[in-house]
């Protein structure tokens, strides 16, 4: 992941127990370790596999984009525009308190030389530590609990987006919250108004699920036609950094129409229509990770995606029923 450089950063406090929203005047202090802070969380979120794209909706009035697109235009406004949007913000969480209170901070960066805004929504989290109360007798450790604080630079935020100032593109992390009575995803469906693509988590799970689907269907979970599409997944990975559909549906059910027909119209169904998914590094680690193989007498194989093939590892079906496994070229054994 590329370096995020921040040009203005601000924090506003949205603490619902407060009853109004405490917003800062200024921007940030500029700090080095302000600057590591955000900048790690913005490179996280980015690179987050529950991030998906999303377009605003045409046909709604949307004042949270109105807020954005101004910006857009007119960069100098930056302290105003997130006062503006921490505001909304907080009204909207008045009207719905099972929407998590929050520190709201706001990123002006840059990363390849293109400017971006970041939203990080930093969700109070309960923290124990410890704390000395000195008396006369001695002194008595003790621990305590923090009710605000937030997510540490090593940690995952639960919710943020970043607007591409350029050409408008809108990346959205979210959890769900309980709006009437109904848990949706209320960033995308009642502030931002916006629709969004699968995640690259959403889509490995639809392929996954199809996966399991078709072959349990069409080939009664055979081994070997497991083995032969998860090796095919592999090696579209490692060619193309890429899964093509397409492709891989003829290559492994070329003997079967009917489940090269039902495992797209599967995929398509549960709002995965690009014929090529892409996806981000991290997930398509995922898909190469090794296959753990389990026999009936509890012999265990871990086996990379990559090495799923008849040179390396070889299924050979016996006249039995049984399954040979063969393991070539192997140069040396360790003992673990």
């Amino acid at each position: 992941m590329e370096d995020v450089y921040i040009t203005q950063s601000i924090l506003h406090i949205l603490d619902s127990q407060v009853g109004m929203p405490v917003l800062s005047e200024k921007e940030h202090p500029k700090s080095a370790e302000t600057e590591l802070f955000l900048g790690e969380h913005l490179k996280r979120l980015l690179e987050d596999p529950e991030i998906k794209e999303c377009e605003f909706l045409e046909d709604r009035e949307n004042p949270v984009k109105g807020i954005l697109q101004g910006y857009q235009q007119d960069t100098g406004t930056f302290v105003s525009m997130s006062k503006a949007l921490a505001k909304s913000l907080y009204e909207f969480m008045m009207k719905n308190p099972e929407v998590p209170s929050s520190d709201l901070a706001v990123v002006a960066f840059r990363q390849k030389d293109r400017p971006y805004l970041g939203v990080l929504k930093f969700n109070y989290k309960q923290t124990f530590t410890h704390e000395v109360d000195h008396q006369e007798d001695g002194n008595i450790n003790s621990i305590i609990q923090y009710q605000r604080t937030i997510a540490n630079i090593n940690q995952r935020i639960e919710e943020g987006f970043v607007l591409d100032l350029e050409e408008g593109n809108l990346l959205l992390k979210e959890k769900k919250a309980r709006i009437n009575d109904e848990k949706i995803f209320y960033l995308s469906e009642k502030f931002l108004l916006c629709k969004g693509k699968p995640s690259d988590k959403e889509k490995l799970s639809i392929i996954n699920k199809t996966n399991k689907e078709v072959l349990k269907k069409h080939y009664d979970n055979d081994f070997k036609k497991t083995t032969d599409l998860k090796r095919a997944m592999a090696e579209n990975i490692a060619e193309s950094e890429e899964l093509e559909i397409e492709e891989i549906t003829e290559k492994v059910f070329r003997d079967n129409p009917e489940a090269q027909k039902e495992y797209r119209e599967s995929i398509e169904k549960q709002g995965l229509m690009e014929s090529t998914v892409k996806l981000a590094p991290k997930t398509s680690e995922k898909v190469m990770k090794k296959q753990k193989i389990v026999t009936e007498e509890g012999i265990e194989l871990h086996v990379p995606g990559e090495y799923l093939d008849d040179r390396k590892v070889k299924f050979v079906n016996n006249g039995d029923g049984t399954i040979k496994i063969e393991i070539n070229d192997i140069a040396s054994i360790l003992n673990k």
